[in-house]
């Protein structure tokens, strides 16, 4: 191959050169006018917990070991901070008076403290013109799931009417079920660390033994079978 090729070549790569530098600056700017950004149709927003007050009056007289049951299941599932129960009386009455609404509050606040709920504030409240009709006035603090906020389930999932949804964001369906399904809507909330869990001395003190050289005492293994 002869060196008068080579320099023909060279010589056409140096001409073209300049119109591919064009080209590509031309491409850039074409580029950079459009916009290539598209709104997500995925769902950005999550399962929403919602912190509400919870109660209920009941007569005493209906709340069972079913009813006290029923009440400490929800309780350790939404409920959060102390059970707050307050039986009433009729200060007038001889057989349903203070004392015996004291002793009933008394007896319901240990059967739930039976059922696992060891925070319960009881207490009585005089009710005029109440007769013999004691109730029990129960709330707490309580957290619920729902779906995350402006989502919709799609068209399909309730019934047979299939249609086209053009504003339906992605994966609505799937945390509207998720939020049904939650056992313990509180646990949604966090769990707050204790301060006492920073204090520098008791941090300190739990290496103090390690710096004075102590040797820790060995970790014994457990045996299935000999």
């Amino acid at each position: 191959m002869s060196i008068k090729f080579f320099e023909n070549r060279n010589v056409n790569l140096a001409r073209s050169f300049p119109y591919a530098v064009l080209a590509l600056i031309i491409i850039c700017m074409i580029l950079t006018g459009c916009d290539l950004t598209e709104p997500t149709r995925l769902t950005e927003n999550r399962v929403q917990v919602e912190e509400t007050k919870f109660s209920d009056t009941v007569p005493v007289e209906d709340l069972n070991d079913v009813a006290l049951n029923g009440l400490a299941e929800h309780y350790r599932k939404h409920g959060d901070g102390p059970l707050e129960l307050t039986v009433t009386y009729d200060p007038q009455s001889r057989s349903h008076n203070a004392m015996h609404a004291s002793a009933m509050a008394a007896d319901l606040s240990k059967e739930m403290r039976k059922l696992g709920v060891t925070s319960v504030s009881s207490g009585i409240l005089p009710v005029k013109d109440a007769g013999s009709q004691m109730n029990a006035m129960i709330s707490y603090t309580a957290y619920n799931a729902h779906a995350p906020k402006d989502c919709s389930s799609m068209s399909g999932l309730k019934d047979n009417d299939l249609k086209v949804e053009a504003d339906y964001k992605l994966g609505c369906t799937i945390d509207t079920v998720f939020a049904k399904q939650i056992a313990r809507p509180k646990d949604l909330k966090g769990v707050e660390t204790p301060a006492s869990t920073f204090d520098g001395r008791r941090l300190t003190n739990s290496v103090e033994r390690y710096r004075s050289g102590i040797p820790n005492e060995p970790l014994e293994g457990e045996r299935a079978s000999e």
